[in-house]
């Protein structure tokens, strides 16, 4: 088809189509000859899937882009009744405790800290605030990480001795980026070989399993660098970090 039929097909205009063929988000048409583009139905699906992520999801392209495309960018075919597995998976997830989301000044006096230290820890991806119905929330999640350093402080690890909030922010960093590879592959291998609530069940395992996996290695090379340390004698510089 051409563009004013996929136009017409879609609803979308011809500008952010081209928009969105220029940000990866949409394969490039087939041109027989120069000035002219065929549109198929692949263009059709994936336009829909975008402007359901866009509207029923309300996530932003970059979020869209690393959803509709796998690790090598090509088509991650499939994943579309995947949808919405967060969802699913949140039943899987909860361990049974009073774990709702706590509004941002409750935990900023039971833990002790500043609400600007709070919202610091955000600035560098360590926990996200969820701001709704007027508030500032955080989600179960963020908030054991906020007890967590709450209690790191008073085990020692306080601000006048370096441990401070940018400090941290090398573990966001690399969690985002194993997040990140994690829920492609996932997606990109079985999202068309499983129905919603076996992929979830899948995934919630697939969390388990990192969520042992990941502190033992790091445990495991903190010791062997301390050892390496202790061997040579030698401190490494920032530079040296691979």
């Amino acid at each position: 088809m051409k563009m004013k039929e996929l136009e017409a097909a879609t609803g979308i205009g011809r500008e952010t189509i081209r928009y969105y063929i220029r940000e990866g988000l949409l394969p490039e048409p087939v041109r027989p000859k120069r000035n002219v583009a065929t549109y198929g139905r692949e263009h059709v699906k994936r336009l829909d899937l975008i402007r359901r992520l866009q509207h029923d999801r309300h996530l932003p392209l970059s979020v869209i882009k690393a959803v509709v495309t796998s690790e090598t960018g090509e088509p991650a075919g499939g994943f579309e009744s995947l949808i919405g597995l967060e969802v699913a998976m949140g039943p899987l997830l909860s361990d049974g405790r009073n774990l709702a989301p706590k509004k941002i000044g409750d935990v900023a006096r039971e833990t002790g800290l500043e609400l600007a230290e709070i919202r610091g820890f955000e600035d560098i991806g360590f926990i996200a605030i969820d701001r709704r119905d007027g508030g500032e929330w955080l989600n179960q999640r963020s908030v054991r990480l906020m007890e967590i350093i709450a209690q790191t402080r008073v085990e020692g690890y306080t601000p006048d001795i370096g441990y401070t909030i940018e400090s941290y922010g090398i573990y966001p960093q690399m969690i985002e980026l194993l997040a990140r590879r994690a829920v492609v592959g996932f997606y990109s291998r079985l999202g068309d070989k499983l129905d919603q609530p076996a992929a979830a069940k899948l995934a919630v395992n697939g969390i388990r399993t990192l969520s042992e996996m990941v502190p033992l290695m790091l445990i495991e090379k903190i010791v062997r660098e301390v050892e390496k340390i202790s061997a040579s004698g030698v401190l490494p510089t920032p530079e040296d970090d691979v």
